[in-house]
């Protein structure tokens, strides 16, 4: 056979190693530690070609001289080196796909795992003085030794056993994916077989390439596990891996980063800016972790969760989340120069210990943050799952079914008040919940919850009705009201009948628009372009009914959108009212009033409770005030009595 045709196997292999490391790197599949195994096998057994194609190409074409005799020697010492170093990273990708490399996590077990290659490796630091594996002559050239037999024997013992560790795995695992992967032990003790009789024929990179397409195609699935946006794991290899964890049993920490500002970022970015963000942030932690010695993956949740699963257990999550914090607001400092920054919470979960039921481990992941103090930046798990509010969290389903079937929603109504007819005018309507188990139910969880799970457009017609009858029963003129406030979910804005719904409830209780004000939020807002919600909005704006901006201040307006959507009012947020106690505050105040006058829009400063911000808003222009130094929201009974006594009504 011509020395061409014996080279043809390697020479078709390396171009097939390559493109799939390409393909690895470009689709970012360098997280966790079965991608990392991964591409040491990808990167050895490319380097294993190269070696042996060094040796075939120097012994056949080249002088066989002292120079040729030494590399000829150099390259068989790197093909055996990586050769078998790469049979013993496949054994412990073995235990990484399948999900129980925390058997193996430790360096004990590690180097017992490593215990046969270390036999490889003392044959091949004597070789130069024995011949034992490989001798290269002037003479004679390339040669085997006598233990060379030892050295094929190791490797295939790595891929018989890893195997039979697969078949002992298997439920873990897809039927394709079992295939896959025992393909590639097939194909390596095949051809390390077949080559060790006929040493001619160089098929077992070839035979290696061939199964890691398999395995890229089938095992690893870029397209399933990883968010190539981010260059993370995704939320569905997330989602799989816990399945497998708690299958397992195994015992695992979850660190979950929670971004409470990562829409209104992403709004302010746009997509390919808070993408770069995100990918830099993920590339930090990665660094940070891999620089405490731990094993873990790192997966990403739009739009801005991020999960990391811990192997082990006596790592203090608490103790580096003050690191990753500076590491994450240092990141900002150097990606966003307009210094708008991603703020985390962290939530540390001990599994099995904390939770053990995957719909309760999904759900804490991504509503702790509407459940720990303001401000807290790291929280245990045990703590969260102790409190009311977790176990409101944890029968919201039972609890909203029983509201929406029962009617167990109440309106509360808030007074708005207006400097210059020097009375409440308004009031913005509030929905309540009392459960019949768990009392008094906040809206920050109940609302979130329904929008979630489906259920806020009942709750949103509820809303509307309940408000409509109320307008009906009561004689604005002589209560000195002109409207009501009602608050849009977005699901209700993208509801094409909406129009039509708020024109029935008119008619059926003689409401006419100008007694309703809607009110959507900076989020909804910013999803206003084209479609029906923007249909929505001219034409409930043409049958008369006004809107206005809730929660000014929380987001990242874009002043252009607002002058253009058909606002009457501006509701500044209490953030904005809260800050005006330091200077900056007071001066973004003023500026802010005096912007949203300029553009003929009237302003409502929303959570005033004392004289001095009521008198500092007065003198600053804006137009009303709603907050605790007036009144907190009010059952309809005691609102309406409220305003016979405020207003000056006769009874």
């Amino acid at each position: 056979m011509t020395v061409q045709t014996v080279l043809y196997f390697d020479i078709c292999a390396l171009p097939i190693f390559l493109i799939i490391l390409l393909t690895v790197v470009i689709r970012k599949m360098t997280q966790g530690i079965t991608n990392r195994l991964f591409i040491m096998l990808l990167v050895l057994s490319a380097v294993t070609t190269v070696s042996d194609l060094a040796m075939e190409l120097i012994c056949r074409h080249l002088p066989i001289d002292g120079w040729g005799v030494f590399g000829a020697s150099v390259a068989m010492y790197f093909y055996f080196l990586t050769q078998t170093l790469a049979i013993l990273v496949y054994y412990f990708f073995a235990f990484a796909v399948t999900g129980t490399w925390y058997r193996v996590r430790s360096l004990k077990k590690q180097l017992i795992v490593a215990a046969p290659y270390g036999i490889i490796a003392l044959l091949l630091l004597s070789n130069p003085f024995t011949g034992a594996v490989f001798t290269v002559t002037a003479e004679d050239g390339y040669s085997r030794g006598s233990m060379i037999w030892i050295v094929y024997a190791i490797t295939m013992l790595y891929a018989i056993v890893a195997t039979a560790y697969f078949f002992s795995n298997k439920r873990y695992m897809t039927l394709e994916k079992l295939v896959s992967l025992v393909s590639l032990s097939v194909l390596i003790v095949g051809s390390v077989v077949f080559q060790y009789f006929y040493p001619q024929f160089l098929v077992e990179m070839a035979a290696t390439a061939f199964a890691f397409i398999l395995i890229i195609l089938f095992v690893l699935r870029p397209e399933e596990r990883t968010d190539a946006s981010v260059g993370s794991l995704s939320v569905g290899a997330y989602r799989a891996d816990l399945r497998k964890i708690l299958e397992m049993k195994r015992h695992v920490q979850i660190a979950a980063v929670s971004f409470i500002n990562a829409r209104q970022l992403y709004n302010y970015l746009g997509e390919e800016n808070y993408t770069a963000y995100i990918s830099s942030i993920i590339r930090q932690l990665d660094t940070l972790f891999t620089r405490e010695r731990v094993y873990f993956d790192i997966y990403f949740e739009a739009p801005g969760n991020i999960y990391v699963i811990i192997e082990d257990m006596n790592y203090d999550v608490g103790d580096c989340v003050k690191r990753m914090y500076a590491d994450i607001a240092r990141r900002s400092e150097k990606e966003v120069t307009s210094g708008e920054r991603l703020i985390p919470r962290v939530c540390c979960i001990s599994v099995p210990d904390d939770l053990n039921d995957f719909d309760e481990l999904i759900r804490l992941g991504q509503e702790f943050s509407a459940q720990i103090p303001e401000g807290s930046l790291y929280n245990k798990a045990s703590d969260i799952i102790a409190s009311r509010d977790y176990g409101i969290m944890s029968h919201m389903d039972q609890i909203l079914n029983r509201a929406i079937a029962e009617k167990k929603f109440r309106m509360y109504y808030q007074p708005i008040y207006s400097f210059e007819r020097g009375r409440f005018v308004s009031a913005e309507a509030l929905i309540r919940l009392t459960d019949e188990d768990y009392g008094f139910i906040s809206p920050a969880l109940f609302i979130p919850a329904a929008e979630r799970k489906g259920v806020i457009l009942p709750i949103g017609d509820f809303v509307l009705e309940d408000v409509h009858r109320f307008i009906s029963e009561n004689d604005f003129s002589e209560l000195g009201l002109e409207y009501i406030e009602i608050n849009l979910s977005v699901a209700q804005c993208l509801q094409e009948e909406l129009p039509e719904k708020l024109a029935v409830l008119g008619d059926k209780y003689g409401v006419t628009p100008d007694k309703v004000n809607l009110e959507i939020t900076e989020t909804t807002s910013a999803e206003i372009g084209t479609g029906i919600m923007e249909t929505n909005l001219e034409m409930l704006s043409a049958m008369g009914y006004t809107f206005s901006l809730d929660d000014f201040g929380t987001g990242y307006s874009n002043m252009q959108r607002v002058s253009r959507l058909p606002l009457k009012m501006i509701k500044l947020d209490k953030s904005l009212v809260d800050d005006m106690e330091s200077e900056d505050g007071l001066s973004i105040m003023r500026n802010t009033v005096k912007m949203m006058r300029d553009i003929d829009k009237e302003l409502v400063a929303e959570g005033v409770e004392t004289k001095e911000h009521l008198d500092t808003l007065e003198e600053f222009g804006c137009h009303f005030i709603q907050g605790y130094y007036f009144s907190k929201p009010l059952p309809e009974e005691e609102f309406v009595e409220f305003l016979k006594k405020h207003n000056k009504v006769s009874a």
